[in-house]
């Protein structure tokens, strides 16, 4: 073999082993996946960040995740599912009334009429209450079925969020996230613009809802990401919740004087947003409030399989299967 061609070879196999070693995040590692959540019901697309008509199940998903989408409704069509079997009027007639209201209407105002795929900011709550029976759609979500814990936030297009206000050592914090009874989660991800600033601006929110008690100030709240000089491979390899390094990620929105890494941290650094959108290290020690993320369900093989994470409560449709193709 040629010096060249061996000097690629070693290039790449060393490549391999930093980026192995630095645990960076690859698309099969990050595939995110749509699951069914109710047949036969669609949410209301009020504010949906696209209503289009698309193809298949999958070009509508992939629309949702270009876009961001967190929930989506499809109508997959067919003979038994070209029109809506709770709608009771004969098939293709209304009344005058109706005909009328329908006219002032524009596209849309009826999502359900005129698109097959709506692409949704947030997925619905456990409570399913801006849920619409219709028998040409199903319901889809990154999450599956909601999660039961009732004091979460959508923060659109980035994700599901608790922020608990009692303050905490880092450690216990990511611990209270990662080994919650009610959902699956870890300290909240931040290595990118759009999350950063998002989820900044969501503390400012919540900081002036709360009541002016000091726990209810939100001031600087930690998320998932620390060194530690024991496992990080250099002074800048933070890592993540899922041990993916900072290194693997582009966007960085150090505080003025941060990182700080020395003799008054000594052995770890632990990362805190502020409502301004930046970061601070801090010592791990230190009780802060701290922001959990909710993690979306795992994916399955294919769709026809991901009815595990099907919603029968409350309000589901039972008698959907007598109308699905």
């Amino acid at each position: 073999m040629a010096p060249n061609g061996i000097l690629f070879l070693v290039f790449t196999y060393l490549m391999g082993l930093t980026m192995g070693s630095l645990n960076c995040p690859t698309g099969k590692s990050n595939a995110l996946q749509f699951h069914v959540v109710r047949q036969c019901q669609r949410a209301a697309a009020d504010e949906a960040l696209a209503l289009e008509n698309t193809s298949s199940l999958q070009e509508c998903a992939d629309l949702a995740h270009e876009l961001r989408g967190l929930a989506l409704n499809y109508a997959p069509g067919g003979p038994k599912r070209r029109r809506n079997s709770f709608d009771q009027r004969p098939f293709g007639k209304e009344g005058d009334k109706e005909q009328h209201v329908r006219s002032r209407l524009g596209v849309f105002e009826q999502p359900g009429e005129f698109f097959n795929c709506h692409v949704l900011k947030c997925p619905q709550n456990n409570t399913f209450s801006g849920m619409v029976n219709d028998s040409r759609f199903d319901y889809y979500s990154l999450y599956g079925r909601p999660t039961v814990v009732r004091n979460y936030s959508c923060i659109p297009e980035v994700g599901l969020f608790v922020v608990y206000t009692q303050p905490s050592a880092y450690l216990n914090a990511s611990l209270t996230c990662s080994n919650s009874s009610e959902f699956t989660g870890s300290l909240a991800h931040i290595a990118s613009e759009h999350r950063t600033n998002l989820l900044a601006q969501w503390l400012l929110e919540f900081k002036r809802r709360s009541p002016p008690q000091a726990e209810g100030n939100v001031y600087l709240a930690y998320v998932g990401l620390a060194y530690n000089s024991s496992t990080s491979l250099s002074p800048q390899d933070f890592r993540n919740s899922q041990r993916e390094s900072l290194q693997c990620f582009l966007y960085r929105a150090w505080e003025a004087g941060h990182p700080r890494l020395g003799g008054e941290l000594s052995n770890a650094s632990c990362v805190a947003l502020t409502p301004r959108g930046t970061w601070q290290t801090l010592n791990c020690d230190l009780e802060l409030p701290f922001i959990c993320e909710i993690h979306t369900a795992r994916p399955t093989f294919a769709w026809e399989r991901s009815g595990s994470e099907l919603d029968i409560g409350p309000n589901a449709v039972f008698e959907c299967d007598n109308d699905r193709v």
